[in-house]
């Protein structure tokens, strides 16, 4: 379990002890070297395996086994849309697999996120023709160079062919010859520009990081997201969809409703035990000690950090 635990320091410059210089230095050595992090992951990327399902007509979905984020595809007989486009170094083996669909070009990439493993093939898919879609946020962060959270990993700004075309705030619906694409927005949920991207005919959606199968997700605080705002947001999506909604999370297999269900509640049980212990006057420490995740059924606990949920809960019962 990652521990996040900031370096102590003296009032004003001049009372830094040798130790928080180390630490500061330190620090900073990490950063500089993060900011290369995401292109020392590129070396081992194209080790991901990415399959090809069919969910309805003229709708799939690529799901990837690896750091890589899943598509959404649809096919129509004047070109593909595509929800997210991974890596630009998997970019061959994407398009190898939109072959099997159909051979016509890629005119529209939709993003739900501005983060590398699910935008950075936009580096190719906008340069070679493909109208990128997104919600102001994302743009808003893809123009400039961004810091992770937890990672501290650097996202280094976009190209302008990289960079969506046309944006929106709130929603916006691509009227297809057998399909109605509705793309909205969902508030500091995973990040700050999270968008939920509905197949409304063929009842398919694809949710982003929003909703992941690999166990407590990573919440981007630093860049708006919000541990409250990923509640909402799925509850909002319990609220408007059936049993037969098929649901494609940001990372894992193809999902129902009950799964939906099933990480609402331990996203709930997580905020609940720790506003309790707030509320009960423990430290982060002794919550920590508590394991907030007892009990509940996750395969990775890789990005809970107790401090990083302590801390926004606290806000809201500041609110």
């Amino acid at each position: 379990m990652i521990k996040i635990k900031p370096p102590g320091y003296s009032t004003g410059i001049y009372g830094l002890t040798l130790m928080s210089l180390l630490i500061l230095s330190n620090s900073e050595t990490a950063r500089a070297q993060n900011q290369n992090g995401i292109d020392e992951k590129r070396k081992t990327i194209t080790n991901v395996k990415d399959t090809l399902v069919k969910l309805g007509n003229h709708v799939y979905a690529i799901i990837s086994d690896g750091e890589a984020g899943n598509v959404a595809v649809y096919e129509n007989s004047d070109g593909l849309v595509l929800v997210d486009d991974q890596w630009t170094e998997l970019t061959p083996k994407i398009k190898r697999l939109l072959d099997e669909v159909s051979t016509k070009p890629v005119k529209y990439v939709l993003n739900t996120h501005f983060h590398y493993d699910h935008a950075d093939g936009n580096k190719v898919f906008g340069k070679e023709g493909a109208v990128i879609i997104s919600q102001d946020n994302i743009r808003k962060r893809l123009e400039k160079d961004q810091v992770l959270s937890l990672t501290s990993l650097v996202e280094k700004a976009y190209p302008y062919e990289a960079l969506p075309f046309i944006t929106f705030s709130d929603s916006l619906i691509l009227h297809e010859p057998n399909e109605q694409i509705k793309i909205y927005h969902v508030k500091n949920a995973h990040a700050d520009g999270d968008s939920f991207i509905e197949f409304m005919n063929a009842n398919v959606i694809h949710t982003g990081d929003v909703f992941v199968t690999y166990g407590f997700p990573f919440i981007d605080d630093r860049n708006g997201g919000d541990i409250y705002g990923m509640i909402d947001a799925v509850n909002m999506l319990l609220s408007s969809i059936n049993d037969l909604t098929q649901v494609i999370p940001g990372h894992g297999p193809v999902c129902h409703k009950k799964d939906l269900i099933a990480y609402r509640d331990m996203l709930t049980t997580v905020e609940s035990r720790i506003r309790t212990a707030i509320a009960n006057k423990l430290s982060v420490q002794e919550i920590e000690t508590q394991n907030p995740l007892r009990g509940v059924d996750v395969q990775m606990t890789t990005y809970f950090v107790t401090k990083q949920i302590y801390d926004m809960v606290m806000k809201r019962m500041k609110n």
